[in-house]
């Protein structure tokens, strides 16, 4: 669990998710909307990540790490 959403806060920390600053559009191709794509949230991190990227990206990365703890004990592994 610890790993999945780890990977998931620093893949969108360094700009391999979309975020509040890179939106994403229909063909999934990342796009720098600057200081207007953050709603009016202000942050001190030089990459723009806000409370609403943590929150976002740590749910995706419990919900991946759910799925492999089902997976592995649906399989008999854990």
């Amino acid at each position: 669990m610890v790993a999945t959403t780890g990977l998931s806060l620093a893949a969108g920390r360094f700009g391999l998710f979309p975020t509040a600053r890179r939106g994403a559009s229909a063909g999934m191709k990342l796009s720098d909307r600057g200081a207007a794509g953050s709603a009016g949230v202000a942050t001190g991190d030089p990459a723009g990540f806000t409370a609403v990227d943590v929150l976002a990206l740590g749910a995706f990365g419990h919900a991946v790490g759910v799925g492999i703890v089902l997976g592995l004990r649906g399989v008999g592994k854990l």
